[in-house]
């Protein structure tokens, strides 16, 4: 069904104004390495004016400007998504029967396991890992099942443009979905940029575009797009001569954007660390401004007026002298003790803060890791980093599945499967890329009698695919079966 125009703007500005997209459009920055910092003038200063009775901002040219944004945010960013996806998902359809698997169970199952990844594509995982950025960024991600050239699609949309509509209950159905962006309108003399909007919910789409009228903004529905639009076009072929018998309208009962959520609280993994990264960021640039300006000396000048003393500084820093026919005229240098010490520590204290409260792991701090830890030590270490991952692998798991409905739903339309399949057949693993000794585990999976030969190899670090390895040894069996019997024979 339409919505009204001053709905439409009001949820708009509103969203745009909000402190929830502020954060997104922050997350996005400072993941680019774009922190506060270089925003910052280093070397204004405030005084209060009594004749204006008020604070006035002055600028000293003569101080020194230079900013250190520092990547903490981007590495732990980066750190995160290669846990979570840097190793294939695996999602692999298994058959409901309560009776142990038979070979052709076992085959009908990586048929049907074949048959989704094809529908997916080679793009999906690089899709997932692009939406775990995001939603790390932004607090939530999106994507959108669509057709392109009738072929099932996922996009993704940035959620900076996103406004979803949740049942007024519960607050966890969509009821309908806006997505808004910016484009450039050519029909007038000039180009002129306009907020194009697409709102969709369970049965259609409609489409809106930003428009003025008697100054007034407003939301008119686009004349040029059909309305109301389907959700999508299915195209019926005529399987002898190929050519085009109809085109099918329809809709997906549901509106067709998928959510990640970063953590329950959809919580951006800047939030927690963003202080301590402004103030770690400030206190090295004011370091490196004070020694370039000082050079750890400070100058005692007497007997200059003030019009000459600005020539003299520029002369100390530029040529280190200077000369004088003054005899009332004195210059002592003095060396400043510049606190290192303090300051290392207290960077030292700030970044330890830093990737506590970010919940990830400081690759760089040989105290923390040593020479040769163990599998204890190294599972401690990365504890904090994994229940982050945690946070983030039930969002991305709910999604999947949703993912799923949306792939069975166009392959039982074309037979490809049967109709009974459900998304929840399929069993979704995350092989988060752990590091751990690799000789520990082997000895303790070998030394272990009470799991399977199968249950071994799957979490043996050696072996990719258990079912190719499970035939490796039951032909090794085999030939060392008959090696034995040939060797009794000889005897």
């Amino acid at each position: 069904m339409p919505i009204q125009s001053k709905i439409l703007k009001e949820l708009i500005t509103e969203f745009k104004a909000s402190d929830i997209r502020k954060k997104m459009l922050e997350g996005e920055r400072y993941a680019r390495g774009q922190n506060d910092i270089l925003f910052k003038s280093l070397n204004e200063y405030t005084i209060f004016d009594q004749n204006t009775q008020q604070n006035v901002i002055k600028k000293n040219l003569n101080k020194s400007d230079e900013h250190l944004p520092h990547s903490f945010y981007p590495k732990q960013i980066k750190q995160k998504k290669n846990y979570i996806c840097g190793k294939p998902i695996t999602i692999t359809y298994n058959i409901p029967v309560d009776a142990e698997k038979d070979d052709n169970v076992k085959k009908a199952e990586k048929k049907i396991t074949n048959i989704i990844w094809n529908a997916l594509g080679y793009n999906f995982e690089k899709l997932i890992k692009n939406r775990v950025n995001e939603a790390s960024n932004k607090g939530r991600a999106w994507i959108h099942p669509n057709y392109k050239n009738g072929k099932l699609v996922f996009e993704k949309i940035p959620s900076e443009e996103c406004i979803p509509i949740y049942d007024n209950e519960t607050q966890s159905y969509l009821e309908g979905f806006i997505h808004f962006y910016p484009i450039q309108d050519l029909s007038g003399d000039k180009p002129e940029d306009r907020i194009y909007v697409e709102y969709w919910d369970s049965k259609e789409v409609r489409y809106y575009i930003e428009t003025k009228v008697n100054n007034e903004t407003i939301f008119l529905e686009d004349v040029t797009r059909p309305k109301p639009e389907c959700h999508w076009y299915r195209e019926i072929y005529d399987n002898a001569l190929n050519n085009l018998k109809k085109i099918e309208k329809h809709s997906w009962n549901r509106v067709p954007f998928i959510e990640i959520e970063n953590n329950d609280e959809r919580m951006t993994d800047l939030e927690p660390i963003k202080p301590l990264i402004d103030v770690y960021d400030l206190i090295n640039s004011n370091f490196v401004n004070t020694v370039e300006d000082l050079k750890e000396i400070v100058w005692l000048i007497n007997g200059y007026g003030a019009e000459n003393l600005l020539a003299l500084i520029e002369n100390l820093r530029v040529n280190g002298v200077a000369r004088t026919n003054d005899t009332a005229g004195k210059i002592d240098a003095k060396l400043l003790p510049i606190p290192y010490e303090a300051r290392q520590a207290l960077l030292k204290g700030l970044k330890e803060l830093i990737y506590e409260f970010g919940r990830a792991v400081d690759t760089s701090n040989k105290d923390l890791i040593g020479q040769a830890p163990s599998g204890v030590s190294l599972e401690f270490l990365y504890t904090d980093l994994d229940m982050k991952a945690d946070d983030a692998i039930g969002g991305l798991t709910s999604a999947i599945y949703e993912v799923l409905w949306y792939v069975l739903q166009d392959l039982k339309m074309q037979g490809k499967i049967p109709q009974e399949i459900d998304e929840f057949d399929f069993k979704i693993e995350f092989n988060k890329s752990r590091i751990f000794n690799e000789a520990e585990k082997v000895n303790t999976l070998n030394n272990d009698n009470t799991i399977s030969i199968r249950s071994k190899l799957e979490k043996h670090p050696y072996v990719d695919d258990v079912d190719i390895e499970l035939q490796r040894l039951k032909r090794r069996k085999h030939e060392n079966a008959t090696k034995s019997i040939w060797n009794c024979w000889r005897l």
